[in-house]
């Protein structure tokens, strides 16, 4: 039995093994970097921001983002970390709010990251749900509708979309980036 399971294991790793050696090779498929002025998401509860004049081309484009994708959001205004976390806690924390990403007790202070994510498919949906806009409340996100918008937040979005074949290893870039990049929300070990 042992031989059987090892040697399923090592043909696993082969083939795991030959799709990061193709992206080692030729890189992710695509990629998008999108800015939000969070002051300036209009409400987009009861209507799709998929067809919003202001966002229809980066949803347009984030169709075709079928695979998986690892993404995050990066601070592009000047805002003090302390206190941005102070006004993510005040809306988590407040009576019929969204689920958002879990605070980290010792966080990097310094960090322009804001979170770090990986999603295995349709991440405009993904999307949708960290900008504040899915209806479901129990599903987590950053909800930067519900309380960045107040704060005055301006975020950069990176999305790097994989080949259908990372499926399984997305999640691996997902905890190197977080170790790497030392977001200030998310909890990633």
């Amino acid at each position: 039995m042992k031989e059987e399971i090892e040697k399923e294991i090592k043909a696993a790793a082969g083939r795991l093994a030959s799709h990061l050696n193709n992206v080692e090779i030729n890189g992710v498929s695509d990629y998008i970097q999108y800015d939000f002025k969070c002051k300036d998401l209009s409400d987009w509860n009861d209507i799709d921001i998929r067809q919003s004049a202001e966002h229809k081309e980066l949803f347009n484009k984030l169709q075709d983002f079928t695979g998986p994708v690892l993404y995050f959001f990066e601070i592009t205004s000047n805002q003090d970390t302390g206190l941005l976390r102070q006004c993510l806690i005040k809306y988590k924390t407040a009576e019929g709010s969204k689920s958002v990403p879990a605070m980290k007790k010792g966080y990097c202070k310094n960090s322009k990251i804001l979170y770090v994510g990986k999603v295995k498919k349709k991440f405009y949906g993904r999307l949708i749900q960290h900008l504040g806009y899915y209806k479901v409340a129990r599903t987590q996100g950053l909800q930067l509708y519900h309380w960045a918008k107040e704060f005055g937040l301006d975020i950069r979005l990176h999305a790097f979309h994989f080949e259908p074949e990372m499926h399984d290893l997305v999640s691996i870039f997902e905890l190197k980036f977080a170790r790497d990049l030392r977001p200030i929300t998310g909890k990633h070990s």
